[in-house]
């Protein structure tokens, strides 16, 4: 997919930076709301992240820009098949720029480079910026959760027949 990238950024390892940068991108009333992210406190926070060292069913990655982290990437729920592609750009500044884009397409080519069949992402309805990114990259409508949520599935390989 061609795009012009207004910001080269990079991919790192989700690290304790990172974290703490995510509490307070988390805690944003809008960014909490765009991402449906639950309540949470420094604790629970911190199990989750301890608990990343062990698990395979998780794939993160924060987004670097000029030395800084603005937001995170990963793939949650992995299995041998498929996995729900998640994100965000804590960094408002930075939206509508083509991070997101940069970030979701990773995702897309590591999920290839481990050889699943498809990607999905859970999409709030009102989020309308998710929802055209998505679909920019091939993402389509497979079910409404409820009336505020889509799942949207990306088949990463052609479908034998």
């Amino acid at each position: 997919m061609e795009y012009r990238k207004i910001f080269e950024v990079e991919f790192r390892e989700f690290n304790r930076d990172v974290l703490e940068k995510s509490w307070k991108w988390l805690n944003d009333p809008i960014i909490k709301e765009l991402t449906s992210t639950s309540e949470f406190d420094p604790e629970s926070q911190e199990r989750w992240f301890e608990s990343l060292k062990a698990r395979t069913d998780y794939y993160i990655r924060s987004i670097w820009y000029n030395g800084k982290p603005i937001g995170v990437m990963g793939i949650k729920h992995l299995t041998d098949k498929d996995g729900e592609a998640f994100g965000y750009l804590g960094e408002k500044e930075y939206w509508g720029k083509t991070i997101g884009v940069q970030g979701l397409q990773y995702m897309i080519d590591y999920a290839k480079s481990i050889k699943l069949e498809s990607l999905y992402a859970i999409v709030l309805k009102e989020n309308i910026n998710s929802y055209k990114l998505m679909r920019r990259l091939g993402f389509e409508k497979e079910k409404e959760i409820d009336e505020n949520a889509i799942v949207m599935r990306l088949y990463l390989f052609p479908k034998e027949n």
